[in-house]
Order: C-alpha cells, then structure tokens, then sequence
C-alpha cells in the first residue's frame, strides 16, 4: 500500500512538472518552441532531464515544479551557468512552500556591500516583526537560515566572526546573499506568477 501511494505521489509530480512545462511552451514563439523540441530529444536534454528528475519527484510545491520547468525550458530571463543550475536542481530537492516563502523574504533585504566577498544581510531584534506577521518566529529564522545555508541559496555570514551577534542589545543572525540567490528568488517569483495566470 505505502509503495503503491509513493508511485502515484512520483507520478503526479512528474505530471505536475509536465504540466509545467507545457504552460511555458504555450506562451514560447514558434522558433523558441523549436529549439526546445530539438533539445527535448537531443543526449544533453535528456541528460538534465534525468538531472532534474530527483528533485521533481521529491517536492510538493507547484512553485518549485513550475521553476524547474522555467529552467529546463531556457527561459532567455533566466540564464544559469552550471554551477547555478546544480544549485538551484539540488535545493529544490524536497523544497517546501513554506521554505520558499521564507527564501523570497530574506532575500529582499537590505543588504550591507562592505568589505566582503559578497553582500551581508540579517535579520534582528528590530525587523524581526516582518517575518512574525508571515509565521515565522524566532526559532523558525533561525532554522530556516541555516536549512538555506545548508542548501546554498544563502551563504555563511561573509565577516570572519560569528553569524549570530548582539547588536544594541538584541540579537541578529548575518547571512550572505548572492547574485545567484537574487536570481533564483527572481525565477521563484516567475514561476508563483504564471501559476498564478492559471
């Protein structure tokens, strides 16, 4: 019974990402259509299609389905080196909805430019609030920081010392935020609109 309720889980997931990527089929021109036909049945296609097929069989979310759907049908918006796309293949590996919404948040903070290798961001004592009205409280930034970090669509506080540290009294957990996480909440973004459009 368990086996039998895990194949039609897989399968309707595979069907969902189909679905996907149909609706971004429809609204191609006829040349991109094309192309995409080409590289459906060409070695490399078929190649990141199995690349694609961990991560499409172990999420829930429509969100992720339709971004990895985006992605393997060369949206010209979104283009990402291969590095980028094992990233964002991986992350989506058993996203959740509710992980997501936390990424998009975070990753419309301000950020601090410094002397690091990439932008530094937190959240603290005082902005605290925005994430608590969305359900989110302290303990649940701090999870979702570190399962992000551990997924690499954040990356460790840039400074040398501690991500978490005491400022004016409160507390705040420093994380980085990437091109690549900018980019990836953009497709995130992309893809809640067009599902949105259906």
């Amino acid at each position: 019974v368990i086996n039998g309720a895990l194949k039609t889980i897989q399968k309707n997931r595979v069907s969902t990402f189909l679905k996907c990527v149909d609706l971004r089929y429809d609204v191609m021109s006829i040349a991109e259509q094309s192309q995409l036909n080409e590289y459906i049945t060409s070695d490399s296609g078929q190649e990141i299609l199995a690349d694609f097929s961990g991560s499409i069989m172990k999420t829930s979310s429509q969100r992720a389905l339709m971004a990895l759907a985006i992605l393997y049908c060369k949206d010209p918006d979104f283009e990402f080196d291969e590095i980028q796309k094992r990233v964002f293949v991986s992350a989506m590996n058993g996203m959740t909805d509710d992980l997501l919404n936390f990424f998009i948040e975070a990753s419309k903070l301000e950020t601090q430019q410094g002397n690091f290798p990439f932008p530094r961001a937190g959240i603290y004592s005082k902005n605290i609030d925005d994430f608590k009205i969305k359900g989110w409280n302290e303990e649940a930034v701090f999870i979702n920081i570190n399962e992000l970090i551990g997924l690499r669509l954040l990356l460790p506080d840039p400074q040398a010392f501690s991500a978490e540290a005491v400022i004016h009294s409160g507390w705040t957990v420093f994380f980085g935020i990437t091109d690549t996480s900018r980019k990836i909440a953009s497709l995130i973004q992309k893809a809640s609109a067009l599902l949105d459009k259906t």
